[in-house]
């Protein structure tokens, strides 16, 4: 199926949809109100979409069962972009907020029964799951202070490598900064400042426990009349580059990215050279060192198609006609749009955490009543062809909540997709006292 196709599926599948909603009860797919919400680790398919869908975490207030605590009122996975299954899968992690007890907690990654709490080394207070499944029970963080990144093994709560670092970083990239695909390197910083860490040296450089550790590189400014601060950082997929996502405070700079390249020797940074004709956007159109594309809400990948690292996001250009959904090839800057815009809802998030499913991005539409995709969980082909996969409304009421916004984000190998949901239907506004809860849907 061409792009061209998506709205054509779109508009099909709410229809099925609708149908399927009058003859069935409980029923997911409603796009104006909620059905009961499922219960605690109740699973159910959905007739329409043949979809299991079940609620991972408990009622507030409720025991955890198998470790000491209770369910918080908001209990959830972390981000789009933070990945909360471990390598193989075997674990789940989930943060337990709001009277919730332990805060941090570690689930069985098929059961989702409560298996213990994240072991307290100070490294975890920002961290992410090691990708590699030679690494699967490690975890990769900061610690509070910002002053030292270590790997930990949740299981034994044991530090199996760490570093000092040159000064004080911001967590992993502002909370949105990932390892790249082999859990190698890492990119760190604050305000202006930022490095690249080797996590794991392969010859010729001496292996860990050798310090490297890249210089730290200060952005330049970027010219545009004001000092526009810097929301995140990430290394890509390959380690070949980072991303700069900067936040202005106009439509057309809060989603502005400058590429930065790694120096394979030495990890210094430098913008890298786009190609002249790549499109860009204003206020960078026709500026090559390290501009691109803007994006919101994106994430990194490889696309299996020629090995290169891409960036998908929410289009971000204002006045573009363009799909909602674009790729950007880091090497060069060239733009590809995986959808055709038209009636598309807009964008909340794109997860590329399916690391193991390759040439596929999953993303997450704000509700927008009568618009293709509203409130919907859809898989993409990163090639622009093939199916499009539904896979889930979210059920959220998100505005005014951002912790209520759903956030998903597939398991590595792409069969199952982790949402939260305050459960009150999509067209009403969230409330920080909702309860708010991690779903798991999986394709038949």
């Amino acid at each position: 199926m061409t792009p061209g196709s998506f709205l054509l599926k779109r508009r099909l599948a709410a229809a099925l949809m609708a149908a399927a909603t009058a003859l069935a009860a409980p029923h997911l797919f409603a796009d104006d109100s909620s059905p009961a919400k499922p219960s605690y680790l109740q699973p159910f398919t959905d007739d329409a979409s043949g979809m299991r869908i079940v609620r991972i975490t408990g009622d507030p207030g409720s025991p955890l069962h198998h470790v000491e605590g209770t369910w918080g009122k908001d209990a959830r996975h972390v981000y789009s972009k933070q990945q909360p299954w471990s390598a193989d899968q075997k674990l789940f992690f989930v943060e337990n907020r709001k009277g919730g007890k332990p805060s941090q907690l570690l689930l069985d990654g098929t059961t989702f029964a409560p298996v213990a709490a994240l072991c307290e080394a100070s490294a975890l207070y920002d961290s992410r799951w090691h990708p590699s499944r030679e690494h699967a029970s490690e975890r990769i963080g900061v610690d509070r202070d910002g002053r030292r990144l270590a790997w930990v093994n949740v299981l034994s709560c044991r530090v199996t490598r760490s570093w000092d670092l040159p000064f004080e970083v911001d967590g992993i990239g502002s909370g949105e900064g990932n390892p790249s695909r082999d859990g190698r390197f890492v990119a760190l910083g604050k305000g202006k400042s930022l490095f690249v860490v080797d996590m794991d040296p392969r010859p010729p450089f001496a292996p860990y426990p050798a310090r490297r550790i890249g210089p730290v590189y200060r952005l330049p400014d970027p010219g545009f009349g004001s000092d526009m601060p810097v929301d995140n950082i990430s290394v890509s997929p390959s380690g070949r580059y980072v991303d700069v996502n900067y936040a202005g405070d106009t439509p057309e700079t809060e989603d502005l990215h400058r590429i930065l390249e790694v120096d394979p020797k030495t990890l210094e940074l430098r913008p890298h050279r786009m190609a002249e004709g790549s499109l860009r956007c204003a206020p960078v159109q026709g500026q090559n060192e390290g501009w691109i594309f803007p994006a919101k809400h994106a994430d990194m990948a490889t696309d299996p198609a020629d090995g290169e690292d891409v960036m998908v996001g929410g289009l971000a250009c204002p006045g573009s006609s363009m799909g909602h959904v674009v790729k950007i090839r880091l090497k060069d800057g060239r733009v590809t749009a995986l959808t055709q815009g038209g009636d598309e809802a807009s964008v909340s998030h794109v997860s590329a955490r399916n690391l193991e499913r390759p040439g596929w991005v999953y993303v997450t539409y704000f509700y927008q009543h009568g618009k293709d995709g509203s409130d919907e969980i859809v898989a993409l082909p990163l090639d622009g062809g093939g199916s499009p996969e539904t896979w889930a409304h979210t059920l959220t009421a998100s505005p005014g909540c951002y912790r209520c916004e759903a956030h998903a984000v597939p398991s590595p190998d792409g069969r199952r997709v982790a949402f939260a949901s305050n459960w009150r239907g999509p067209g009403g506004r969230g409330s920080d006292g909702d309860a708010i809860e991690d779903y798991v849907v999986t394709r038949r």
